[in-house]
């Protein structure tokens, strides 16, 4: 078997040679087949193509997915005749679009019907020179990542460039992928595009794995860099009025999934819980840091960056529905400024209320107060504070406070009620006649939106 990237091919599909596997040594019979995604009925389509020689073309193929029926047509558009033949078939099979259109004004359009779409762009570089340019390994790894996806793909097209590189589409049934690559420089460009309710993001990771192959250590060159990524994701389109969805202008979809600033952008979570969706992000914003000092930062080389990592670290963004609710660089300075005012103005707070304050980084402010003999939290989602827990750990990390336990949730001192804290407040003190004084709280911390 030879090494094709991810993928491997049976070893009669290519010559003896003992070099690496390319275009210009291994034989094959034909490109990877392209597969109906299970549970899909064929598409009613008709498949045209017209091709341009060129002396910058040194290799190129096609792939189409088919069917043996009158109900799919296949043409390769070469002479005036094809023509002819394909637009007497066309104007045979002409939809009647006054009669769809009255029956899309009797019910609504399905979200795959809509003109909206996901435009996903990826770029990689420090990717392997001879997996960039074989058109065939290439071709592998798209239709990888196609089926992966549980999208339709139609037909596709490869062609390997004079001298070096390769340019490959593929047409979707939600729409298209293509991509072209620089071999020398190791990097490829990618787009994929799809109308629908199915989520492009989720394919980042995969298309990273497929894609962004590792170069080859060279006798006295050293170790080469990583493979690295940087993406973009847009909403494209006209959404009619979905609810709950969120749209561009979104500070989740603005500033971080469409934003191009950003060196790393990963997914820590997205928990949905009966009250909000969360989403957690790492990122590396150039406006402020980058990938290599942070890289630099982890190593052990003696650099400024490895002797100082807590200046070049990777930042966490919390996101509540689409909304940027606090972040890893600059929550201390905020949940200081929102706690440390009201604590000092009072003379001896004891017993303190938060309200809201899921992320537990209020509470750890309040907590570092020596008088302080109580705390209740009034948080209405409890997924939102597990979620805490589990990726934003720093936000409730008490183990510099002398006497507080390790996570400021698990203090002795601090009381976390799930509940509404306006229902809460106006059971306990809604009649002044009926409150006891030593009930009363001294401070309250508003850290809700």
């Amino acid at each position: 078997m030879h090494g094709l990237g991810n993928r491997m091919l049976p070893e009669e599909y290519c010559d003896d040679s003992a070099h690496p596997v390319s275009d210009a040594n291994c034989k094959l019979s034909r490109l990877p087949r392209i597969k109906l995604p299970a549970g899909k009925s064929f598409p009613d389509s008709m498949y045209t193509s017209q091709s341009y020689s060129t002396k910058n073309v040194i290799l190129s193929h096609h792939e189409i997915l088919t069917r043996q029926d009158k109900n799919f047509l296949s043409y390769e558009v070469a002479d005036a005749d094809s023509l002819q033949r394909q637009q007497k078939t066309i104007n045979n099979n002409t939809l009647n679009f006054e009669s769809l259109n009255r029956r899309n004004t009797e019910k609504e359009f399905e979200d795959d019907h809509q003109p909206t779409g996901q435009h996903l762009l990826v770029d990689i570089e420090n990717v392997d020179a001879s997996f960039l340019n074989s058109a065939h390994q290439l071709a592998f790894a798209m239709v990888d990542v196609i089926e992966m996806s549980g999208l339709t793909l139609l037909s596709y097209h490869c062609h390997g460039l004079e001298p070096i590189g390769v340019s490959c589409v593929g047409v979707l049934l939600e729409s298209h992928v293509s991509f072209h690559t620089w071999p020398i420089e190791g990097v490829i460009t990618l787009d994929l595009f799809t109308c629908g309710p199915q989520p492009l993001l989720p394919l980042v990771p995969i298309l990273e794995r497929l894609f962004g192959v590792p170069r080859v250590p060279k006798p006295l060159e050293g170790t080469p860099k990583p493979p690295r990524t940087v993406w973009v994701h847009k909403k494209r389109g006209f959404r009619r009025d979905r609810v709950g969805e969120a749209d561009d202008t979104a500070d989740l979809e603005h500033w971080m999934l469409g934003n191009r600033g950003m060196q790393l952008k990963k997914l820590v979570a997205t928990v949905n819980t009966e009250f909000q969706d969360v989403s957690i992000y790492d990122v590396i914003n150039t406006r402020f840091a980058s990938a290599e000092a942070y890289e630099r930062s982890l190593a052990s080389d003696g650099s400024y960056e490895s002797q100082h990592p807590e200046l070049f670290r990777k930042d966490r963004v919390l996101y509540l529905d689409n909304v940027v609710q606090s972040r890893l660089l600059g929550e201390t300075a905020y949940h200081e400024s929102l706690v440390h005012p009201a604590m000092f103005s009072h003379q001896n707070p004891r017993r303190v209320a938060i309200i809201g304050g899921g992320e537990g980084a209020a509470l750890r402010e309040v907590l570092k107060h020596r008088t302080v003999e109580m705390v209740t939290m009034l948080e209405i989602d409890e997924a939102m504070v597990n979620a805490s827990r589990s990726f934003l750990k720093e936000w409730s990390d008490c183990s510099n406070i002398a006497g507080a336990s390790d996570c400021c949730f698990d203090d002795p001192r601090a009381e976390v009620v799930f509940t509404d804290a306006v229902v809460w407040f106006v059971e306990r003190f809604g009649n002044p006649d009926k409150v006891d004084e030593e009930s009363r709280f001294d401070v309250i911390v508003m850290d809700a939106l």
